[in-house]
């Protein structure tokens, strides 16, 4: 610490100017010691920068500082947070011979930790005589590991100060409690739960009783590790006279936090309508509640608690508090209503980064991933012309990096590639794996791998591993996943749910069945965890896919987990599949006891039935749901051209070229119909209604149009015809599983056109080439 001290030293002769804020400070004449050091302290916590200037000049008058002077000025500097003025006064102390001082000591101890520097604090408190060391110091010493996140640290500080205290509860008081507590809570997970328990078991030893500070400390850190039942008993051990609002906050976020945003929203009720006392929520509450909603996703909801918000804190509402703003847009992006979340957006003032990424984020996640993408080239321009500093951070980038990997959009994917390269950000592990994932999706695996490979092996998460494997999972490499997994393993990484997920889902793409269920059954035996719904989903899709429908069911049947929508459905698309018109009946049943709205499954069950002839049984779907009045998700591609994306939906018209398009696309046909005619004489495989009723069916399917467009575009800038259209590939993006008639379909345009067409739909890549496609017909 001595070397610190004199690497900062020379920071004492230079001027300390935090005055820049302040319009006016009355100007003290009287020169006694004990007047500035009153109007220091009665300024340390409140206006911590004017304490500071009355320090500076109270120096300028050679008024001398004492050991009163300090602790108040260093209170300031830990309001402020920031660690210049902190050193400054260290050095101050140093100088003047007061940093042995007890109560100077154990401020500067607490003032480091508040700074962000726990290793300079613990520096201090070392050094510090063994006279000058109370319950105070070491207090300040845990706080300072508690709020850096050094669990390990805190707790070690806490036994050694048990010991020097001669007896287990000597120097233990609800301040060094609550501190440790609060590293539970930093640190989070099982280990800190453990440690958590026994700090309350501490607790109730030392017969401290459970103070509405304490109280509210521990519900918050049973919340953080995972326990909310155990938040729920500490909550019900505070006295209801001794509850405060803090208390209901910290139950509220809680539930949040653990996934239970219905219990959140009964919790909020309950405060605000006790029976016994009721509580005015606060501004933390606020926030709280729409951080619940968002986590939600209901558009009722979320429009209720934004109308209680207006008529009975409405004061939140400013243009200015930016924070309430931006929790109030996550809240309504992610409930669906983009519009009212962009109208907030642009009434905001002052926007920090974080209120630009929910919007972003709002885009990215909804049905307009292209708006994301100009969000962004509008934050990095608002910031350039109006000279204020909103720099781009990671989760930014992440939602920009998604919304590339949505759209399949390759150049703005390269172009933020190098915006992340240049700032520096591609050097965290989330967005590294984020444009893992970006490139895979944009039809550029060797490129993923590329950024794979670029990562340190010191720098690789799980994260990243899994982001590799479904890489190769969706580009039907499944064979490549697998040796991908065993690296995995061999680099002493565990997987986690998401890497299984990926991993199975390759084995279903490529049909290895064996393997496939080898994972599987490896998730409990080797790593001890229980699979999910998605698991089993994976599993019977592997099993379905390849005609294994009565093991697949049987899997369905006896597994320990309730089946969901998507077990059922990915059954019933192995029915579809392989003609079982029986087994279809049984899951079709299943399917509407779940959710009799689920459109998807429905059409999905129509079109088995078509295939059968049973006409009777499409007429009752298709009826049904015109008369429920519900609608399947149309179904979009997206292709990229030049620096635009364009978007096309079934018989869309909308586009400025649309009659070049279908021109184009007839005669995609005629030259299909003619290269299928020739199939039909050398192949007894192939009959000719079926190349006809291909070509007629899904005629204007949105990836047929985008396909066309393509060609269209490519010709019309191409010097040299001939030459690029056998050298460009055309990659379309679709939300939804492209079906049977226009996957046959795309691999005759491929032929015929001399072109490679690359289709990215809800499941996998389809690369077609020369009237063949990568994925064997295997999707």
């Amino acid at each position: 610490m001595v070397k610190i001290i004199f690497n900062f030293l020379k920071i004492y002769f230079l001027p300390i100017k935090y005055a820049k804020s302040i319009k006016t400070i009355s100007f003290v004449s009287h020169r006694e010691t004990f007047h500035w050091n009153s109007l220091i302290a009665k300024n340390a916590t409140q206006n911590p920068q004017t304490a500071l200037t009355f320090f500076t000049r109270m120096q300028a008058h050679a008024v001398p500082s004492n050991n009163f002077t300090f602790p108040a000025l260093l209170k300031a500097c830990a309001s402020l947070r920031r660690l210049l003025p902190t050193l400054q006064v260290h050095a101050h102390l140093t100088r003047l011979g007061l940093a042995a001082d007890r109560f100077s000591a154990a401020a500067l101890v607490d003032a480091y930790g508040k700074c962000g520097h726990a290793n300079y604090a613990a520096q201090v408190f070392d050094e510090m005589p063994d006279s000058s060391v109370d319950a105070v110091s070491w207090t300040a010493l845990i706080s300072a590991y508690s709020s850096n996140g050094c669990v390990d640290e805190a707790f070690k500080a806490f036994g050694r100060m048990r010991g020097w205290g001669g007896s287990e509860c000597c120097g233990v008081d609800v301040v060094s409690i609550g501190a440790l507590v609060s590293a539970c809570a930093v640190g989070g997970g099982s280990d800190c739960l453990r440690r958590g328990r026994a700090v309350h078991g501490l607790v109730v030893k030392c017969g401290f009783g459970v103070s509405t500070h304490l109280g509210n400390s521990m519900v918050h850190m049973y919340a953080a590790c995972k326990d909310v039942c155990g938040a729920w008993r500490v909550f019900n051990g505070i006295p209801i006279e001794q509850r405060n609002v803090v208390s209901w906050n910290s139950l509220i976020s809680g539930f949040t936090l653990n996934g239970e945003p219905e219990k959140a929203l009964r919790t909020f009720e309950d405060m605000v309508s006790g029976e016994t006392m009721a509580f005015e929520p606060n501004r933390v509450t606020v926030l709280c509640l729409l951080k619940t909603c968002a986590e939600l996703g209901c558009l009722e909801t979320s429009n209720w608690v934004h109308e209680y918000i207006r008529s009975q804190h409405s004061p939140l509402l400013v243009a200015k508090d930016v924070v309430v703003l931006t929790a109030l847009i996550d809240m309504h992006a992610r409930s669906g209503n983009l519009a009212l979340a962009r109208k907030i957006f642009d009434r905001a003032e002052a926007k920090n980064v974080v209120c630009w990424s929910a919007m972003i984020g709002g885009y990215e996640q909804g049905p307009c991933p292209e708006e994301a993408l100009r969000l962004f080239r509008e934050m990095l321009m608002e910031g350039n012309m109006e000279g204020v500093e909103v720099k781009p951070n990671a989760v930014t980038m992440v939602s920009v990096i998604a919304a590339c990997s949505r759209l399949g959009a390759s150049r703005p994917a390269s172009m933020i590639h190098k915006y992340a390269v240049v700032t520096g950000l591609d050097r965290d592990a989330r967005i590294a794996s984020a444009l893992i994932d970006m490139y895979a999706k944009c039809g550029n695996i060797a490129l993923a791998r590329q950024v794979f490979g670029e990562i340190n092996e010191s720098m690789r998460t799980v994260v990243s591993w899994s982001s590799i494997i479904g890489a190769e999972s969706i580009h039907g490499k499944g064979k490549r996943a697998l040796e991908l997994f065993s690296e995995m393993q061999s680099s002493r990484y565990e997987p986690n749910e998401i890497t299984y997920v990926s991993l199975l889902s390759a084995c279903s793409h490529a049909g290895l069945v064996e393997e496939g269920k080898s994972c599987f059954y490896s998730m409990e035996k080797d790593y001890g965890m229980s699979p999910t719904a998605k698991h089993y989903a994976c599993l019977v899709d592997l099993l379905g896919r390849a005609g294994h429908l009565d093991e697949a069911y049987n899997v369905i049947l006896n597994m320990p987990v309730e089946a969901d929508l998507a077990l059922w459905g990915s059954l019933l698309a192995a029915c579809h599949l392989h003609g079982n018109y029986k087994l279809g009946e049984i899951v079709e049943k299943k399917l509407l006891s779940l959710d009799s709205n689920s459109v998807g499954h429905r059409v999905l069950l129509a079109n088995m039935y078509e295939d059968a002839g049973r006409w009777d049984d499409v007429v009752r779907i298709r009826v049904g749901l015109r008369r429920s009045g519900l609608r399947k998700i149309p179904g979009q591609s997206f292709i990229e051209v030049g620096n635009e994306v364009y978007s096309f939906v079934a018989e869309d018209r909308s586009h400025p070229e649309s009659e070049m398009i279908y021109k184009e696309l007839d005669c995609l046909d005629e030259k299909v119909r003619k290269a299928a005619k020739y199939l039909t004489e050398t192949n007894s495989n192939v009959e000719d209604q079926d190349i006809a009723g291909l070509i007629l069916r899904c005629k204007y399917h949105s990836e047929r149009l985008a396909i066309a467009f393509g060609l269209i575009m490519i010709d019309k800038h191409s010097s040299n015809r001939c030459c690029l259209r056998a050298a460009t590939p055309i990659l379309i993006t679709k939300n939804l599983r492209v079906c049977r008639g226009c996957h046959t379909y795309t691999k005759l345009v491929s032929k015929v056109v001399g072109r490679q067409l690359i289709v990215r739909d809800a499941r996998r890549f389809h690369h077609f080439q020369d009237g063949f496609c990568s994925c064997g017909d295997y999707w």
